[in-house]
């Protein structure tokens, strides 16, 4: 059996506190070579499309708490914004003559040592994955991913003009997400849950509705 559920509009908050969260993941131990900066969560855009779960097993089910296995999956409309700079050099172009930007005015793929800026768009994600699922009353919501859920995800850069580059990119930052997603993301959703059990009349990352 499988069902949908509603999906809130989330508050500026909760926006605030998950691209914190984010950041400091993507941020954590050691980045790709390519990557000469600090990953930076600039924008954060849940979507308006709910993943959906398949239930496969309940293991406990109380008034306080319930535990089940799940199979997850998602393919909605959220999207991520990531700012960034990266090293040119490492990525040994045969043309050292290609335009990063287009154009003759384009910034050029060199031998030479070359740190440029680089923004990211990161949409159509697609999950699949086997999840355990723990909702509680008192601790808030703990998810563990059993597979790699990461199915699909469109990285577009500012150096989509140059294939080699872009799919190297694409390449890199994959790795970068399906390790958050395995030994990140749970926690992050387990802290920001446990902001819904502090509040004990109104959830504080649901954006309010206008009154009168």
């Amino acid at each position: 059996m499988s069902f949908t559920f509603s999906w809130p509009r989330f508050s500026d908050q909760f926006h605030a506190d998950a691209i914190q969260m984010l950041t400091a993941a993507l941020n954590k131990g050691n980045k790709p070579p390519v990557i000469a900066d600090r990953i930076e969560v600039v924008e954060l855009e849940m979507g308006t499309q709910p993943p959906e779960l398949e239930i496969r097993d309940i293991g406990e089910l109380t008034v306080d708490q319930f535990r089940g296995i799940f199979r997850l999956s998602y393919s909605g409309d959220a999207h991520i914004v990531l700012r960034t700079k990266v090293q040119a050099n490492p990525l040994n172009h045969k043309q050292p003559d290609i335009h990063l930007l287009g154009g003759s005015r384009g910034m050029l793929a060199a031998k030479q040592p070359l740190v440029v800026p680089m923004n990211l768009r990161l949409s159509h994600f697609k999950l699949n994955s086997y999840v355990v699922l723990v909702v509680s009353r008192q601790k808030g919501i703990t998810l563990v991913f059993k597979t790699d859920p990461l199915q699909n995800v469109d990285i577009n850069s500012t150096f989509d003009s140059i294939a080699v580059i872009q799919k190297f990119i694409q390449r890199e930052i994959e790795g970068q997400l399906r390790q958050m997603f395995r030994e990140d993301l749970p926690g992050i959703i387990h802290r920001l849950s446990q902001q819904w059990v502090k509040a004990k009349v109104e959830a504080p990352y649901l954006s309010k509705r206008p009154t009168g």
